[in-house]
């Protein structure tokens, strides 16, 4: 008996591209260090005792839990207890902060889980529509869910189950791209920066900030597009963009003892 609606070879291309890009991104994700600020100790007792005669004790400049001097963009992640580069936010699902380091891995595993999700619900409506046919006049929305569930109760699972993913997955999705392609801020940036806002007389957009360089040069530094030549993306470790100029080159760290 002849099949209907089989998958053509092009559609399992797609569909094994979309599997391991979302599997590899994932991975980059979880394992890729997210931008841990680290010093040694003697390190840390030179940056007290410099910024104390500085008067730049400050929280956003020092960081009293990790008892250093944090880079610009940096802030301290109470879940892993340590200082993160150009932090965004702490992530359940990979169970780790998103940082300057794994932040485009993230946006692109996001990516990939909701064209994987757009693929279950293309493969749930074409078994569908060839298995039981939905007839919403004649049966009313009750008939088609109890029809449906007669027929595959494994397959209106994996739609649901794909609903629920891409619902949060696409929202978070679509906040990630605006922050980075419009704002040129972070998760915690733009929550620091509202907070502050509230306290203003005179709010200001959260577009007028030193970061934000436009769409196309926030997304070409963000996720290092280089398109053979024709974009030059702007290159920076953000574990060592200190602000004043101070950087681990500096005599603080490298001259004689301050104590």
């Amino acid at each position: 008996m002849r099949r209907s609606h089989e998958p053509s070879a092009t559609v399992q291309m797609l569909f094994t591209i979309n599997i391991t890009a979302l599997l590899y991104y994932y991975l980059r994700s979880c394992r890729t260090d997210p931008g841990i600020i680290k010093a040694t100790e003697e390190e840390k007792k030179k940056n007290i005792v410099v910024l104390a005669e500085a008067g730049c004790l400050d929280p956003r400049i020092f960081c009293t839990s990790c008892m250093m001097r944090k880079p610009m963009r940096a802030n301290h992640c109470f879940s892993c207890n340590a200082c993160v580069a150009k932090q965004d936010h702490h992530s359940i699902w990979i169970n780790g902060c998103i940082g300057a380091r794994n932040h485009p891995y993230f946006v692109l595993f996001l990516v990939a889980l909701n064209f994987l999700c757009i693929w279950m619900f293309y493969g749930s409506i074409v078994y569908w529509s060839e298995h039981c046919p939905p007839h919403y006049t004649e049966e009313g929305i009750w008939g088609v869910v109890t029809a449906l569930t007669g027929c595959s109760p494994w397959v209106l699972y994996i739609f649901c189950f794909a609903f629920l993913n891409a619902s949060w997955a696409s929202i978070l999705l679509l906040v990630q791209l605006y922050q980075i392609a419009f704002l040129g801020l972070t998760t915690a940036e733009r929550a620091n920066l509202m907070h502050r806002q509230r306290k203003l007389p005179q709010a200001s957009s959260l577009r007028q900030n030193p970061f934000n360089l436009g769409v196309v040069r926030n997304l070409v530094n963000f996720f290092q597009w280089r398109c053979c030549g024709l974009c030059k993306p702007m290159v920076l470790d953000w574990t060592q963009q200190y602000p004043m100029g101070l950087s681990r080159d500096h005599p603080m760290f490298s001259g004689p003892d301050a104590v």
